[in-house]
Order: C-alpha cells, then structure tokens, then sequence
C-alpha cells in the first residue's frame, strides 16, 4: 500500500536519541572496514562520532528498564578529518588559484594549508543507519568545529549520492576529458554501454560478443585511454595487460571524482 502524500511525513523516532560528540581512533577502527577505502586516512586532525542511546522515557523507569539502558550508546557513524594534501584537483577552480603552488614556493604553500584548508577523508555509517540523512548530518554538524575557514572532500560517487552538497558544501565537477569522451563514444559506437562496461567482467563479454572489426576498434581505443589515464612514464612502466586495462575502463571511465569545497562564514 503506498504512502498517501497529503500525509505529514513521520519523524524517525530514532533521530530524538542521536548526538555527535569528539571521537577515538577506536571509532573509527571499528566502523573502517565498512569503507570501501583502506584503514589509513592519512595525518588525522579530527574525528568526530555518532551515536545513539535511546532517551530516558524510552526507557522506562523500573530496574529493569535501568539495566537495558545501561549497555551504553550504540556507535552509528564516524567522520575523519585529515590534513589536506599539497595539490588535488578541483581546488585550483574552487579557490580562484590561491594554493596553486608556485609563487610561494612548496614550504610556504604547505603552511598555508595547514593552517586554512581540511579534508574530509573518511565518512562512515553503520549499516543499520543508513538512509535516514544521517551522512549530511555528521557532515553538515562537525564542518565548523575543525577551526579551519575551508574544508574540502572528495567524492568518487558525488553525483549519485551528493551528501556533502546537503550538508553544505559546493561541488565543483571535474571538466569533461577528451581522451574519457572519445573512449565512451567509440563504445557506445559499437554498442557497449555503460551497463555494460560495469565490471571488468561485464566488459570482457560484451567485448567477445562483437564481431572482430568491431572488438579491434574498441581493444584499440581502450589502450590509448589507458595510456592518457596512467600517463606516458607510468604507462612504460607498468605496461597494464588486457585483464589490468579492462580494470582501469571499469573503474575509472564513469566515475570521476566530484570535489567539494565548504567556507566558513565570516562574522
């Protein structure tokens, strides 16, 4: 039965027990191996849990209701703050230029973002959490805690779960590539869509599947992407095989990173 919508939507009665409050690299160690990401979040500044414990009334008031209670908060998300890096791309357009290395040189550069610039490297909720706007929270409630006027983020799947965006930040989506556009066409050409090219798997078949002009052409244009995308010296000297180019199509060829970036408002 579907939801009729002149109804009021219902709050989740669960949020009422929800807070944010200063973590531990404990927090972050038992909720890391739910990220897609390794365990390493580079040099950690900040980190910040969610949890939730449910509120007195919830509890009742007998003694049985005071030991239920008495497990404690329930660990929900965790976001890491870190040290930016010296470059990344996107910040050059978000920030008008103003840590493009060169005039200061890279010691001075590298002060200067230490002291003005954070990057949002890891946001995680447990899986029971999920879908309840919880990210944008965690994200949208720590932002101005870490001290610094910027925060930045990167976010591979941006356009299709765009949390940092209601949490407040801007994002700036990377300029279409060339060399990425000529490779999407010349499949989609010879009828590999991006279904299709999904897993390195799902690309292996479609490609058996053409007929052997069509599979020259696209083998073709997948290896010259392949050597735009590593670039000449990294392409030397890995020299990616067939299994490893079809990896990188699979990917890297529909998912470019969305960079966000969060100023602080000035008094």
């Amino acid at each position: 039965m579907s939801r009729d919508p002149t109804l009021p939507r219902r709050r989740c009665s669960l949020i009422e027990g929800i807070r944010i409050e200063r973590g531990t690299r404990e927090d972050w160690l038992a909720l890391a191996p739910l990220h897609y990401r390794s365990h390493e979040a580079g040099a950690v500044t900040d980190l910040f849990r969610m949890v939730y414990e449910a509120p007195a009334t919830a509890l009742g008031t007998g003694p049985a209701s005071r030991r239920r209670g008495a497990r404690g908060p329930v660990l929900v998300g965790v976001i890491v703050y870190s040290r930016s890096p010296l470059s990344l791309g996107g910040r050059d357009r978000a920030t008008g230029g103003r840590y493009r290395l060169g005039g200061l040189g890279r010691l001075a550069m590298g002060r200067l973002i230490n002291e003005e610039l954070r990057i949002i490297s890891r946001v995680v909720l447990a899986p029971n959490w999920r879908g309840l706007g919880l990210a944008s929270r965690l994200v949208a409630e720590t932002l101005p805690q870490v001290g610094t006027p910027y925060v930045e983020a990167m976010a591979a799947m941006g356009a299709m779960h765009p949390f940092f965006e209601r949490a407040g930040m801007t994002a700036y989506p990377p300029p279409p590539s060339p060399q990425g556009e000529r490779l999407r066409a010349a499949l989609e050409t010879v009828g590999i869509g991006r279904v299709a090219r999904r897993s390195a798997e799902a690309l292996d078949r479609a490609l058996g599947a053409l007929d052997p002009a069509a599979q020259h052409l696209a083998e073709r244009e997948i290896e010259r992407w392949c050597r735009s995308y590593l670039g000449a010296k990294n392409h030397r000297t890995n020299r990616p095989d067939r299994r490893r180019r079809l990896e990188l199509v699979a990917r890297h060829l529909d998912s470019a990173p969305v960079y966000y970036l969060w100023r602080k408002e000035m008094p």
